[in-house]
């Protein structure tokens, strides 16, 4: 069953029936070739980030170790007791990075796989984006087009080195585990099946299924899926359904399952609130809108001024450049509806979000992160309006040109790839942090347990040896509960204590703790131990109760 109306559009018409096995054998070849491209720029990007001090950011940065340490704790048998954000990263985050945990040997490793996956990602979303949007082109075309967008992300992320998260380098943060890219891959999806239906005018009980069980899994575990994708598009499909440029009826039902979909989303956050540390509205402080606009400029400022910083603002220009003139372009010459919906969805995409977080007086850059992915869509839709207009012209010469253009093109990059994966592979297969493993010595085997503030003691927890476990707490020794498992505070009896060399203490630790019996230095930090001296009972009192206060206040 669907709901439909007459599809009059020559590029909805029906597509050519199977090819022969010559021909089969051949589109799986230039699909494989295509993926291989894309392949190399995940490696590419990869190994630019590793190279740079952006490694950080992937491997040691406080919220990047969230995930290995949820796959430590369920490894370690202890109770999934979490203390998230409001994005809670069960879907599709933790699943994935648990998959990528069981091939690979150490967090590293996994973190890296991680990244590469969601660069295929990309790259198969915006392939099925291509497919419907330019179905009469071929497939070669298509595939080159996808290739193309794939390679505007690495581009963005080579321009980007530096080991913060609080800085306009939106492109890296897909490599990431706990920067959202859930939410972005669901952006791309949800885009795909909006253009299916609206090509084929139709809304198939299918893709309605689909649409409502992406809706509601990913708002589930990330409400900035509402902002981000559903919002857009139900703006976006009432514009052009109230302006006549897409049928109102399959609109409706796409924007009606987007809506049902968000809201079972919201709802099944009901049951997995005792997991959310704060609710999402604690982020939203629209008296703070005029401060946002100006930390924001001067992020801007910031990120200028430097021959990559410079070539970073260029190509997000020209992402919104694509999506503002793709969009004047589709509509004064009636092309296809799925292309001008290409073009308008991801321009109310980035206004939506730039204005959104402004107006929301959030200074976090990541919320920008759309700004990168959404522009895609619009790279596909001009493609197809140039083909489209070269066509109308019957200029057929170039094609031979743009041919070796493209082969050129995919043969650099190819050998780019080839050459970066042995350095990219050794880079990740040795890396080690250093930290954890002057800890692991001063343990010496031993079964123990310690303290420390979250930026220091979150990589050693994630990276030290599975006889050492950290908590997380507060400048007084109270837990923490932020990415956290409370079960880890279960009976647990600390010892020690991990001072960071920037870590601030409302009170000294000797002053609350009273004089350890040994301090060890290590790179960054020092360990005080409270084995066997009054400051241990200390601790147990005040780190494992305030953790049994909070349990019992979540519900656990």
């Amino acid at each position: 069953m669907s709901l439909s109306v007459p599809e009059s559009e020559a590029s909805a018409a029906p597509r050519p029936g199977p090819p022969p096995r010559r021909g089969r054998v051949a589109a799986v070849g230039r699909e494989a070739l295509g993926a291989a491209v894309a392949l190399a720029l995940a490696v590419i990007a990869l190994r630019h980030v590793v190279a740079t001090e952006r490694v950080a950011l992937l491997w040691y940065d406080g919220d990047s170790v969230l995930l290995p340490l949820v796959e430590r704790s369920i490894r370690l048998g202890q109770p999934f007791e979490w203390a998230m954000s409001p994005s809670l990263f069960f879907f599709p985050e933790l699943p994935v990075y648990l998959l990528c945990s069981l091939v690979t040997a150490t967090p590293q490793q996994a973190l890296a796989l991680n990244g590469v996956l969601v660069l295929l990602a990309v790259y198969a979303l915006v392939r099925a984006a291509a497919n419907e949007l330019m179905p009469a082109a071929r497939r070669s075309a298509r595939i080159a087009v996808s290739a193309l967008a794939l390679g505007f992300v690495t581009a963005v992320v080579l321009t980007e080195s530096s080991a913060t998260a609080v800085s306009l380098e939106l492109g890296s943060l897909l490599l990431t585990t706990t920067y959202y890219y859930g939410a972005l891959l669901a952006v791309l999806g949800t885009a795909v099946l909006v253009l299916r239906t609206v090509r084929t005018g139709r809304a198939s009980v299918t893709v309605l299924v689909v649409t409502v069980l992406v809706a509601a899994c990913t708002t589930a575990s990330n409400p900035l899926y509402v902002p981000w994708s559903a919002g857009p598009v139900v703006v976006t499909l009432g514009l052009l359904a109230a302006a006549r440029r897409v049928p109102w009826r399959p609109a409706a039902w796409t924007s009606g399952a987007l809506v049902a979909g968000s809201v079972v989303g919201y709802l099944l956050r009901i049951p997995l609130a005792p997991f959310v540390s704060l609710d999402p509205s604690t982020y939203v402080h629209p008296d703070q809108a005029l401060s946002t606009l100006a930390f924001f400029a001067a992020l801007t400022d910031d990120r200028a001024g430097s021959a990559a910083g410079d070539a970073g603002l260029l190509l997000l220009f020209v992402g919104v450049l694509l999506a503002a003139g793709g969009t004047v372009w589709a509509w004064r010459v009636r092309t296809a509806r799925t292309v001008l919906v290409a073009t308008v969805l991801p321009l109310v995409t980035v206004v939506a979000v730039s204005v959104g977080v402004v107006v929301a007086g959030s200074p976090t850059p990541r919320y920008l992160e759309p700004v990168v992915t959404a522009p895609l869509l619009a790279l596909v839709a001009v493609a197809e309006l140039a083909r489209t207009a070269v066509r109308r012209t019957r200029v057929h010469r170039p094609r031979r040109t743009v041919r070796l253009v493209l082969a050129v093109a995919a043969a650099l990059v190819l050998v780019t790839g080839i050459a970066t994966a042995p350095g990219t592979v050794a880079a990740v297969a040795t890396a080690r942090y250093t930290p954890a493993a002057c800890l692991d010595r001063w343990a010496d085997g031993r079964q123990v347990t310690g303290v420390g503030q979250f930026w220091t003691v979150r990589p050693l927890a994630a990276y030290a040896s599975t006889d050492v476990e950290l908590l997380q707490v507060k400048d007084t020794f109270e837990t923490y509960p932020w990415l956290v498992d409370l079960g880890a505070y279960r009976d647990a009896e600390p010892t020690f204590v991990v001072i960071g060399a920037n870590d601030l203490w409302t009170t000294a630790v000797e002053d609350s703790l009273g004089a350890p019996a040994t301090i060890t230095h290590c790179t960054g930090f020092d360990v005080y131990d409270y084995a066997g001296t009054p400051g241990a009972a200390v601790l147990q009192r005040d780190v494992v109760g305030s953790a049994d206060r909070i349990r019992r206040e979540r519900g656990f």
